[in-house]
């Protein structure tokens, strides 16, 4: 049920990065070694103490890809405040928001599009804000997608963040110099780990404000590229794009990865080995791995805990729940909200859950997202699973809508591989055999690409709204 290893003390991760002899970020913009990238940091450093930082004081950090975004995050830290990355075309509401949970006065912001340029630093309010003892020791604070509401602040520890990269790198035994192409948001805990844990071995990174699958295609064609890092989405529209024969480590999360995607993905990279790793942004991400090579079975799971990391299943509604040393200091400046989530240590993740014998998790679908047809409980994640795997259909997305007949509805939606055609009715022929009849879908909606959320996730309430606004 538990990986019993505890949180030993681990080398600070921005000691490291500042410390590399090797290393770069490779932006639109082009190459940034690692010693520029530390001298960025370093003089952003001292232009916030000089600006009268105070102690454990949070800066925003409008990040757009570039790789002064990961030169201000680390200046920020190293002058011993707390950084707030979030994105630089984020909604106005979304901004004043966390200006006003955070109180933040500073901020570090890229000018230029097309030039190197270090962060500009803007300063609202000559008065700063009071001390929050919570803030004490913390580096980041990475805010929710707000799917459910308002985005929370997830307030994380520098010595945590250092603890989780550490048990990261030793799960992923990620050797020194890793070539890393990472398309992901810095405002993310994804993004973030992906970028800094390469740099922290003298690795190269490889970002972009303008992911497409060309973008990836070349660096898979051109680099020699260690890790690949994306979210199932990015995956499943790179499937027959750049296929080649090397021995690539694919990072993803974000969501579980099908048996059918990790087929799709060895049938392009048959060397390739997939890490699937499933967290939150409180428990400090990645808390179970699961490694998938071509020769390996087509169990659906989510994997085993990494070091450190608890699980838990709760006997009464079969929740998963998680234990771990590297998850958040609390929600900022939300005492209630964080003694709500977090119980004894315990962290309710929402998703509904098994724990094999041997330790292995496997998912059964949202508690939030059961879709109650006609008084039967239905995993969307079900349903997609059985529909994921005609071979016409590429991608799958269910949602449970209201219904006058059935309390809830089942819908479906579908993106076809190429130019192939379908029917609903041929579709649902196909499923009877698959599945009971309660499961299969009361509509199926045929689409190019399936919604997505901030975090280039595949998003239900998304496709909900879309279903809903057009009925």
């Amino acid at each position: 049920m538990t990986s019993e290893t505890a949180a030993a003390p681990a080398p600070d991760f921005y000691t490291m990065i500042l410390s590399a002899v090797d290393g770069a970020v490779v932006d639109d913009v082009g190459r940034l070694p690692m010693s520029d990238l530390q001298h960025i940091a370093h003089s952003t450093s001292r232009r916030l103490t000089a600006a009268g930082l105070k102690p454990a004081e949070p800066v925003l950090i409008p990040v757009s890809s570039r790789a002064e975004d990961v030169a201000a995050i680390l200046g920020a830290i190293g002058a011993g405040a707390v950084a707030v990355p979030l994105h630089h075309r984020a909604h106005t509401d979304t901004v004043q928001h966390i200006r006003e949970v955070t109180g933040a006065r500073f901020a570090l912001e890229t000018k230029s599009d097309t030039q190197r340029a270090a962060p500009g630093l803007c300063v609202s309010d000559q008065a700063a804000p009071a001390p929050r003892p919570l803030l004490d020791g913390a580096a980041m604070v990475t805010f929710t997608s707000g799917s459910t509401g308002k985005p929370k602040g997830v307030v994380l520890s520098r010595t945590r963040i250092s603890g989780k990269f550490q048990a990261i790198r030793t799960a992923l035994a990620m050797p020194a110099s890793p070539v890393a192409a990472v398309p992901l948001q810095l405002q993310f805990s994804f993004g973030q780990w992906a970028t800094f844990i390469p740099l922290m071995q003298g690795g190269t990174v490889h970002m972009t404000g303008r992911y497409s699958n060309d973008w990836m295609a070349n660096l898979i064609r051109s680099e020699q590229l260690t890790y690949m890092a994306a979210v199932p989405t990015m995956l499943r529209m790179l499937v027959g794009t750049a296929p080649g024969n090397q021995a690539i480590e694919i990072l993803t999360g974000g969501e579980a990865v099908s048996a059918h995607l990790r087929r799709l993905i060895f049938c392009d990279w048959p060397r390739a080995t997939i890490h699937s790793l499933f967290g939150l942004t409180e428990t400090g991400t990645c808390d179970l791995l699961r490694t998938d090579r071509s020769s390996d079975d087509d169990r659906e799971s989510i994997g085993y805990p990494t070091p450190g990391v608890a699980v838990a299943v709760d006997p009464e509604t079969g929740e998963l729940v998680i234990k771990s040393p590297f998850g958040m200091l609390g929600y900022l400046d939300m005492p209630d909200v964080t003694d709500t989530t977090l119980r004894n240590g315990w962290l309710k993740t929402g998703d509904k859950a098994e724990i094999l014998a041997d330790g292995e998790v496997v998912l059964s679908g949202r508690l939030k997202e059961l879709i109650n047809r006609g008084g039967n409980k239905v995993s969307p994640l079900e349903v997609e699973a059985v529909f994921a795997e005609h071979p016409d259909i590429s991608a799958t997305l269910v949602t449970g809508v209201p219904d006058s007949r059935l309390g809830e509805a089942i819908h479906l939606m579908v993106v076809l591989q190429g130019d192939r055609s379908l029917t609903c009715n041929e579709l649902i022929n196909w499923a009877r055999p698959r599945t009971e009849r309660f499961k299969l879908p009361d509509a199926i909606h045929f689409a190019s690409a399936l919604p997505l959320g901030q975090t280039g996730k595949a998003d239900r309430a998304a496709m909900r709204r879309e279903i809903l606004e057009r009925s």
